[in-house]
């Protein structure tokens, strides 16, 4: 299996002048099969690019967070460390 980027490119919608573009990172045997993947999630895309193999990971998704919430992701995080840390028994 080899990670495929490829995108959706959705209708416009409106008077709207540029097309949303959906870019997602698939796992797939093939380009092929990518392609086929992004299809059947995006059946309403006007088309779905050709995908390419990515050599590394890629990022897919950007936020913004308050101090609090990164307090809670820190707080979520070192818990589930030492919960996969601990020793059976």
């Amino acid at each position: 299996m080899k990670l495929f980027q490829c995108h959706a490119v959705m209708p416009r919608t409106g008077d709207t002048r540029s097309h949303l573009i959906r870019t997602y990172v698939v796992i797939a045997g093939t380009p092929q099969e990518a392609k086929a993947q992004i299809q059947t999630r995006e059946p309403q895309a006007d088309f779905v690019t050709i995908p390419v193999e990515a050599p590394h990971p890629l990022i897919v998704d950007v936020r913004l967070m308050s101090e609090r919430e990164v307090a809670d992701l820190h707080s979520a995080c070192a818990w589930n460390e030492t919960r996969f840390h601990k020793t059976p028994g």
